[in-house]
């Protein structure tokens, strides 16, 4: 079991079937809507973090990844085909807050692949405080023709409720779990003993300052239903106790805390409890979680 600080950064369900070079198509469960003028598809398929789902709305960090099967109506050169392929993301109506304007630069010899499986994904860590409404739009377009593909879908972020926080005049961006084994964000509260672990505080402010520098102290404690302590550290951030952090470091950056477990009898569930405080005043950031180690 260990602990160290580090010093510091979608789903399979079918959604349309589009199998005609000219179509239109609409899925009422999610909003998505897909047309196809010239360049076809057999069916676009989504998944959240790895996982079939049926959802617009999309806890904060997920991965969502959405895959176009058999595309179709591209022009042929040498027995290849050169799509593009772009991703925006809309915030209310307004605001662009994710552009690639081609997925797929780095195919410039073409493709041969038969059936055609293009690919395009984002990570849901999208602002959501204000009831923000969102839209993903992806376009497929023909480099050696006029044949165009666009698809889009609303969308909406929730909360991630897997950490209860509450703070003390200590201000912050986010603050969440991350499975760095997997490359995404913690969702649920089951966790895999055999995958490395982050808790990432992000943008800290508000602790007093001296010379430019603040004095944090992290504790965490995780303990099963038992008592057993399955790790224990009263302060991660001891070698900064006499000299302190740039106030930018934490407020520009990232604070992550890493976590491992080792091998041994685990009686679920295990209270996660963790606290950043201020060693220059009663300001203080405490973190609670309920999981299931398996």
């Amino acid at each position: 079991m260990t602990i160290k600080i580090f010093g510091i950064a979608l789903l399979t369900t079918v959604l349309a079937a589009c199998n005609f070079n000219q179509s239109v198509n609409k899925d009422l469960t999610t909003g998505a809507y897909s047309r196809g003028d010239g360049i076809g598809c057999g069916s676009i398929e989504m998944q959240v973090n790895g996982n079939q789902e049926t959802r617009n709305v999309f806890i904060y960090g997920e991965k969502v990844f959405f895959t176009f099967n058999d595309v179709s109506g591209l022009t042929k050169k040498g027995g290849k085909a050169f799509p593009g392929m772009s991703l925006l993301i809309i915030k209310n109506g307004k605001d662009t807050v994710v552009s690639h304007a081609d997925l797929l630069a780095d195919v410039k010899q073409g493709t041969d692949l038969v059936p055609l499986q293009l690919q395009a994904s984002f990570i849901a860590n999208l602002p959501f405080d204000n009831q923000d409404k969102y839209k993903v739009h992806i376009r497929i377009w023909d480099k050696k023709g006029k044949g165009t593909f666009s698809y889009e879908m609303p969308f909406t972020i929730q909360e991630n409720k897997v950490l209860q926080i509450k703070s003390r005049d200590v201000s912050y961006n986010r603050i969440y779990l991350w499975n760095e084994s997997l490359k995404q964000v913690v969702t649920h509260k089951k966790l895999n003993a055999k995958n490395t672990y982050i808790l990432i505080l992000e943008g800290l402010s508000g602790m007093e300052e001296v010379d430019g520098k603040v004095y944090p102290a992290f504790s965490i404690d995780i303990a099963d239903r038992k008592g057993n302590r399955i790790l224990s550290n009263p302060n991660v951030l001891e070698p900064y106790a006499t000299t302190g952090v740039p106030t930018e470091n934490l407020a520009e950056g990232q604070l992550p805390v890493i976590i491992t477990f080792t091998p041994g009898q685990i009686h679920n569930p295990c209270a996660l409890r963790a606290a950043l405080t201020d060693q220059k005043s009663n300001k203080r950031i405490d973190i609670q979680a309920e999981l299931e180690i398996e």
